[in-house]
C-alpha cells in the first residue's frame, strides 16, 4: 500500500480533494466600496470585454453565501475579508472575463434564440411543466434587474459553457482504475491497544509549566458597547394594513413559488412591517439624540460576539463601523456604539491553574503513551481485523470518530506499522498497528460505484484542462488588462 500510495499520490490528493467538495445556492452579500445606485462602474477590463461592480458583487455574493451556508451561518463580513473572499471574486471576475474576450476573438457568440430557449427550461421558471412569465418577471423584481440586465449576463454564462464544453475528453479507462484503485484499496491490519497510566501532578509542576507557557492562557477578547432599542409598539387600523398589503404584496408577501399569499395568512407580519415603517422616524430621532446626548444608551461592558443584547450579525457587523444606525431587529430598531475594545490580558496564575493543569495532565498522557508505543511497536502481537477498506469504520470496535482517525492515519502512513493517540485531542489509549497484506481495488465496490467513479474522473479532468487553459489565456491576455480599482 505505502509504495502504491507513494507512486499514485497527485492521484490519492485529487481525489480525495474531489470527494469533499459540496456546492450550495447564493444569495445578497456587498462587495466593495461601490453600491448598485452607482451606474456600471467598470473596475477593470480585459482588451475590450469591461468588468463592472456588478459582476463582482454577484460573484462575491454567491462565493459567500456559499461559504456561509458551509459554516453554519455564522460567516460575518469581517471573517470574509479576513479570508480574501474580495480578491477571490475579483479574480474570478476577471477569469470569466478573460474567457468572453477569447471567445469573441475566434468567433464565437449566443443567440438570442439560445438564450430565450434556455429561460423557458429553466425549472424555476416553471409551473406545472411550463415556462411562467409571471414566475420569471417576479424573479427580476425580486432581483432588482432588468430583463436586459439578466439576459445579458446569461450571454456571458452560455458563451463561457461553450468554451469549457469544447474541452470536454473523457478520462481514459486508466484514469478511471487508478482512482477507484486509490478509493477501494484494502489493508490487511492487525492492531494492539494500549492505555495511559493515571497521570497526577503538583502545583509546582502546574505553576511552573503555566510560567513557561502563559500566553496561551489569556482572557477572551471583549467589547463595551451602548445601544438603546426603539420599540415597535403602537396602533394601526385594518385599513392601514390592507392598504399596506397591496402596496408590497408582490415584494414581501409571495410563497417560495412566487405565488401572493392572501392578507389573512400574513397579517400579523403586515402590521409588523407597517409599525416598523411608522417608527422608523422615531428610531432616526432618537439616534440624533443619543449622538447630542440628549439621550443616554444603554451600556453593557465585557460582552463577547455572542451576547444578550445585540445578535451576532449585528454585532459583528458595530465591531466594523463602530456605529450602527437604525437597523430594524426583532426587539425593534437598534442604534448602538462602540465604547471599547478590551484586548486579551494575560490571566494570573489562580485564574489559570485549572486550564493549565488540564493541558499538563495531556501533555504528560501524550508523552507517556508515545513512549509505551514505542517501546512496544516492534514485537507487538495484535488482533487481525482482516482487510479495511476507507469506508470499513464499522470493522473497527470502536467509537466512529475513533475509528475513522485511526483508518486514516493508517492510509496516510509512509510505512507498514505505526501507532495513533486516540482520541487525538485528549489521549487515554495507544493503537499500534501493522499492515501485512493488501490489496488494491475491492472489485465489487469498483463494480458497484464504477459510474460514479467515471464521473469523478471525467470532473477532475475538465477541471485540470479548465486551469490550463486558463492559465494560457492568462498569459495571452496579460498586456491587454487594465486594472481600474485597487482591491
Amino acid at each position: 500500500m505505502i509504495t502504491w500510495m507513494q507512486t499514485h499520490k497527485k492521484w490519492l490528493i485529487i481525489t480525495i480533494w474531489i470527494a469533499t467538495i459540496a456546492f450550495v445556492g447564493a444569495g445578497f452579500v456587498g462587495w466593495g466600496a461601490y453600491s448598485y445606485g452607482k451606474k456600471e462602474d467598470t473596475v477593470a477590463k480585459v482588451k475590450d470585454t469591461e468588468i463592472s461592480v456588478r459582476d463582482v458583487q454577484d460573484i462575491y455574493s454567491q462565493m459567500f453565501n456559499q461559504l456561509n451556508q458551509a459554516m453554519g451561518g455564522k460567516l460575518d463580513e469581517a471573517t470574509a475579508k479576513s479570508f480574501g473572499l474580495e480578491k477571490s471574486a475579483f479574480q474570478r471576475a476577471l477569469t470569466r472575463a478573460i474567457l468572453i474576450q477569447f471567445a469573441k476573438d475566434n468567433g464565437l457568440y449566443v443567440t438570442d434564440d439560445e438564450i430565450a430557449k434556455t429561460i423557458i427550461s429553466m425549472p424555476h421558471f416553471q409551473e406545472n411543466g411550463k415556462f411562467s412569465k409571471k414566475l420569471y418577471n417576479l424573479f427580476l423584481r425580486q432581483s432588482r434587474l432588468k430583463p436586459k440586465q439578466y439576459e445579458a449576463n446569461l450571454r456571458k454564462d452560455l458563451l463561457i459553457q461553450k468554451i469549457l464544453t469544447a474541452l470536454s475528453l473523457p478520462a481514459s479507462e486508466t484514469t478511471i482504475k487508478t482512482i477507484a484503485e486509490a478509493i477501494f484499496m484494502e489493508d490487511r491490519i492487525s492492531i494492539k491497544t494500549l492505555y495511559a497510566p493515571t497521570i497526577s501532578v503538583s502545583d509546582d509542576e502546574v505553576k511552573k509549566f503555566w510560567e513557561q507557557n502563559k500566553d496561551n492562557y489569556k482572557s477572551k477578547l471583549s467589547y463595551n458597547i451602548g445601544y438603546f432599542y426603539v420599540s415597535l409598539n403602537g396602533e394601526v387600523t385594518d385599513s392601514e394594513i390592507g392598504s399596506y398589503y397591496e402596496e408590497h404584496k408582490l415584494e414581501k408577501y409571495v410563497d417560495k413559488n412566487g405565488k401572493i399569499l392572501p392578507l389573512e395568512k400574513v397579517k400579523e407580519r403586515v402590521k409588523k412591517d407597517l409599525l416598523a415603517k411608522k417608527r422608523k422616524k422615531d428610531a432616526i430621532l432618537t439616534m440624533k439624540k443619543l449622538k447630542k446626548g440628549e439621550l443616554k444608551f444603554l451600556i453593557a461592558e465585557n460582552i463577547g460576539l455572542k451576547n444578550n443584547y445585540v445578535s451576532d450579525d449585528l454585532m459583528n457587523k458595530l465591531i466594523q463601523t463602530k456605529f450602527l444606525k437604525p437597523v430594524l431587529t426583532e426587539k425593534g430598531w437598534l442604534i448602538a456604539k462602540l465604547l471599547k475594545e478590551n484586548q486579551p490580558e494575560t490571566l494570573p496564575f489562580e485564574k489559570a491553574k485549572e486550564m493549565a493543569k488540564k493541558d499538563l495532565i495531556i501533555k504528560k498522557k501524550e508523552e507517556s503513551l508515545t513512549k509505551l508505543a514505542k517501546s512496544k511497536l516492534d514485537s507487538f502481537k495484535g488482533k487481525d481485523l482482516g482487510f479495511i477498506g476507507r469506508d470499513d469504520i464499522n470493522k473497527i470496535k470502536m467509537k466512529t470518530e475513533e475509528s475513522a482517525t485511526l483508518i486514516e492515519n493508517i492510509y496516510n502512513s509512509e510505512t507498514p506499522k505505526g501507532f495513533v493517540l486516540l482520541p487525538s485531542s485528549n489521549p487515554n489509549k495507544v493503537v499500534l498497528f501493522r499492515i501485512t497484506e493488501q490489496k488494491l481495488l475491492n472489485k465489487s465496490k469498483y463494480e458497484k460505484f464504477s459510474k460514479n467513479i467515471g464521473d469523478s474522473a471525467n470532473q477532475m479532468k475538465q477541471q485540470l484542462l479548465e486551469k490550463q487553459l486558463i492559465d494560457k489565456l492568462t498569459k495571452i491576455y496579460q498586456a491587454q488588462i487594465k486594472m481600474y480599482m485597487k482591491i
